[in-house]
C-alpha cells in the first residue's frame, strides 16, 4: 500500500466526493469496511476513512455498520476505538478452527489466536460479530469440519457464514491444487459437509437466511441482504463494485494505479455495464433464490413484466416436480436439495 495507506486513503477520499456529488443526501443504511485486512491500518488512519464515509455520505443512525479483520490483525486498541466510533458489527476472517487445515490454507494465524479475537471483539463491545469458515479444504476430514463447528457455536456468535473453497485463478493455492500437490475434496464429500454444517448449525439456533449465511434470529446481514435484493450500492477502493442509475462499474484492480488515476483527475472506474431489461430479470432471480425467503412473484412481475413471469413458471414446473423448487402463494424458493443443487437447479430456471 503506498506511503504506510495514506496515499490510498487520499485517492479513497477523491473517489468518495466523487461519488457524493452524485449520491446526494440519500440516507446510507449499511457500510462495509471489508477486502482485505483494513486493521493494518493506524487508529489514525482507520480514522480517516470512517472520517471520510461520514463527511461525504449521509448515514442512517441506525445502520449497520461492519468492519472486515483477520485474527492476527485485530487488537484490543483498534476494536474498542472502532467500537467508540460507531462501527456496531464485526466480521472476523476465522476459515477454520483447526490448525492443521489453516497451514493448509496458509492463513497466518492459528485457531487460539482466532478465539483470541473473538473475545477482544466481545470485551470491546461488539454484540453482533459474524465469523466466516471454510469447508472443502484439500485433507478435510468431517470429523475436522464437525469440530470447528462445534468451537464456533460454542463461541455464539451472531452470524456465521460457511462457505465452500473457491481457487482464484492464478493463486499459489490454485497452483499447488493444479500441479497435484493438493487435491481437492470430491463434489459429493463438500456437499455432505454444507448439509452436514446446515444440520448441526439449525439444531445450535442457527437459521440458514441465504445458501452460505446463517445467523441467530434477528441478525441477518442487511449488507448482503440489499444486495440479494438488487438495492443500489456504492464501492470505494482498489476492485471494488457499484451498482447505481441501472449500471454496474468495478474500479481498476491495482492499488498503485487506482492512487494514481485518482490523483490525476481521470477516476477509478475500470468497467461498466448497463443491466438491460433481460439481465435484471436474470438477477433478481437468481439472487432471490439465494435466500431462504425466495423470490417475491408479485414483485418480480412490477418489475420485470408478465412475459417474463409467465415463462418463469414455465420452467419452475419441472425444477418444482424434481423437488428442487417450491411455489407457495406468491413467493417461489429453493427446497433444501435445490440449495445442495443450487447452481444446476439456477442454470436451467433462467434459459
Amino acid at each position: 500500500m503506498p506511503r504506510s495507506g495514506d496515499d490510498f486513503i487520499s485517492a479513497l477520499q477523491l473517489e468518495a466526493e466523487a461519488w457524493s456529488k452524485k449520491v446526494g443526501d440519500r440516507p446510507m443504511r449499511t457500510v462495509y469496511i471489508g477486502g482485505g485486512t483494513p486493521t493494518v491500518l493506524s487508529l489514525e488512519q482507520l480514522a480517516r476513512v470512517i472520517g471520510i464515509i461520514r463527511q461525504c455520505f449521509s448515514i442512517d443512525p441506525a445502520a449497520e455498520f461492519t468492519i472486515e479483520a483477520n485474527p492476527n490483525s485485530a487488537t484490543s486498541g483498534q476494536l474498542m476505538f472502532l467500537r467508540s466510533q460507531g462501527v456496531n458489527r464485526f466480521s472476523l476472517g476465522t476459515q477454520s478452527f483447526s490448525d492443521r487445515m489453516l497451514r493448509t490454507l496458509g492463513r497466518p494465524h492459528d485457531a487460539a489466536q482466532a478465539k483470541d479475537a473473538f473475545r477482544l471483539a466481545r470485551n470491546a463491545g461488539f454484540d453482533n460479530i459474524s465469523i466466516d469458515l471454510i469447508y472443502g479444504i484439500p485433507g478435510q476430514t468431517m470429523l475436522e469440519w464437525q469440530e470447528t463447528l462445534d468451537v464456533a457455536a460454542a463461541l455464539r456468535p451472531e452470524h456465521i457464514s460457511a462457505y465452500c473453497l473457491s481457487l482464484d485463478e492464478g493463486s499459489k493455492f490454485a497452483e499447488r491444487v493444479k500441479s497435484g500437490r493438493l487435491t481437492l475434496p470430491e463434489d459429493e464429500a463438500s456437499a455432505e459437509m454444507y448439509e452436514h454444517a446446515v444440520q448441526s448449525l439449525r439444531s445450535a439456533g442457527y437459521l440458514r437466511y441465504e445458501i452460505s449465511n446463517f445467523s441467530l434470529p434477528g441478525f441477518e446481514c442487511r449488507h448482503n441482504q440489499h444486495y440479494w435484493d438488487r438495492g443500489e450500492y456504492v464501492g470505494l477502493g482498489p476492485s471494488a463494485s457499484s451498482f447505481f442509475s441501472g449500471k454496474r462499474t468495478t474500479d481498476v484492480a491495482d492499488t498503485e494505479a487506482y492512487v494514481r488515476q485518482l490523483s490525476a483527475g481521470l477516476g477509478a472506474i475500470e468497467a461498466e455495464e448497463f443491466v438491460d431489461r433481460g439481465a435484471a430479470a436474470r438477477e433478481s432471480l437468481l439472487l432471490g433464490l439465494r435466500t431462504a425467503r425466495g423470490v417475491d412473484l408479485a414483485r418480480y412481475e412490477r418489475e420485470h413484466g408478465t412475459g417474463l413471469l409467465k415463462r418463469l413458471k414455465e420452467n419452475a414446473a419441472a425444477l418444482e416436480a424434481a423437488g428442487l423448487l417450491l411455489l407457495t402463494g406468491e413467493w417461489l424458493r429453493l427446497t433444501d436439495r435445490g440449495f445442495l443443487l443450487a447452481d444446476e437447479a439456477l442454470t436451467r430456471l433462467s434459459a
